[in-house]
């Protein structure tokens, strides 16, 4: 689960975002969401389709957990934390408290009993992450202030050159 099984290669981490955009284009018009994509994201080395899992469950996670009351606002972007891009999906949704913040990358952990879904999204995209030598984490003020999901991946050399 989350392994690499494709060659690794550089990735247009634009067109994944468009790619997965235009995936969840169904969704997205269901929930009249506005999904944007920074312009100019920077390349990655990798696994193209893993990638893709990676913004698409962090995607339809937004797109899951938005607010019943507002139209679900989703920005697809980049910052630069220290010497690289950290790679972010960001919502307005209805937020995580800070003591979930690590607890909801645990396999079958939902912090929503009620809500779709198998619980092993998140511990899927961490997986992913952290074998291209990558780093996951969350930011949310908690209940209603909304959530960004932050990810690295370092490049061509921390890539494992196992492709199991």
């Amino acid at each position: 689960m989350g392994r690499i099984v494709n060659p690794p290669g550089v990735v247009s981490m634009t067109r994944i975002a468009e790619d997965v955009v235009e995936l969840l284009a169904g969704s997205i018009s269901q929930r009249q969401a506005r999904v944007t994509v920074q312009p100019d994201l920077p390349a990655a080395h990798g696994d193209a389709a893993r990638l893709q899992e990676v913004l698409q469950n962090l995607v339809e996670n937004a797109l899951k957990f938005s607010t019943p009351d507002r139209v679900p606002e989703i920005e697809i972007g980049f910052k630069t934390v220290g010497d690289q891009p950290a790679y972010f999906v960001r919502d307005h949704g209805c937020g995580i408290a800070p003591r979930y913040h690590e607890t909801i990358f645990g396999l079958f952990n939902k912090l929503d009993p009620h809500s779709e879904g198998t619980g092993i999204g998140l511990a899927l995209v961490r997986r992913i992450v952290e074998f291209h030598g990558g780093t996951i984490w969350v930011e949310s003020g908690g209940p209603g202030e909304g959530t960004t999901f932050y990810f690295t991946l370092p490049g061509r050399k921390a890539l494992s050159s196992g492709t199991d």
